[in-house]
């Protein structure tokens, strides 16, 4: 008679191997994540950021707070800013920090809270060129944070991002639906002379 407590366990041992390794495959490898971080982390992590959670019953303490909670979830360690958007710094890079006005490749990666990518400069294979300054509040802000050759992520309310209006695409369809928080990830951060 086959020992099927023995079978059982191996098949369960078989089937945590074989998830892990699918786990481990995932994602696109081009983008800087935040490393993976212990349980004293992100218990750290969360302390930080739940007194940052807004009162408030408004759209801007809603958006806050889906921020706030992204950032948990995800144990991202980021940090508030003022004007209202969090940021984490993935790599500071080097030389001096950005300013406005300086004219930057950068490729960046686009995503709605729940993950969903709705535009990223990696398929097309070539950064966007781009003035700081010239762009939504949130990156004409957090852009300033970081150095040539760094790496940022930032989660923006709407009001920082493409508020009311949304973002539509060239061929009139809906990119980024109004009202929408995002999540950023901006990377290989160049200033070019002009």
């Amino acid at each position: 008679m086959p020992n099927w407590t023995a079978y059982s366990q191996n098949n369960c041992i078989f089937l945590a191997l074989l998830l892990l390794g699918f786990l481990s495959c995932g994602g696109n490898g081009d983008a800087p994540e935040a490393p993976a971080v212990d349980e004293a982390t992100r218990s750290s992590i969360e302390a930080r950021l739940i007194p940052e959670l807004s009162p408030a019953e408004d759209r801007a303490g809603r958006q806050r707070n889906a921020i706030i909670n992204r950032a948990i979830d995800q144990a991202y360690d980021i940090q508030p800013a003022p004007e209202g958007y969090f940021y984490e710094i993935l790599s500071p890079g080097a030389y001096n920090p950005l300013a406005e006005g300086d004219i930057v490749t950068a490729h960046y990666r686009g995503q709605f809270l729940d993950g969903t990518v709705f535009d990223d400069s990696r398929p097309r294979g070539e950064p966007l060129r781009f003035t700081v300054g010239e762009l939504i509040p949130a990156w004409n802000l957090a852009l300033q944070r970081v150095q040539p050759g760094g790496a940022i992520r930032i989660l923006t309310p709407s009001a920082l991002a493409y508020g009311a209006g949304g973002l539509v695409g060239p061929r009139g369809d809906t990119l980024v639906p109004a009202h929408t928080v995002l999540e950023f990830i901006i990377e290989d951060i160049n200033i070019h002379e002009e």
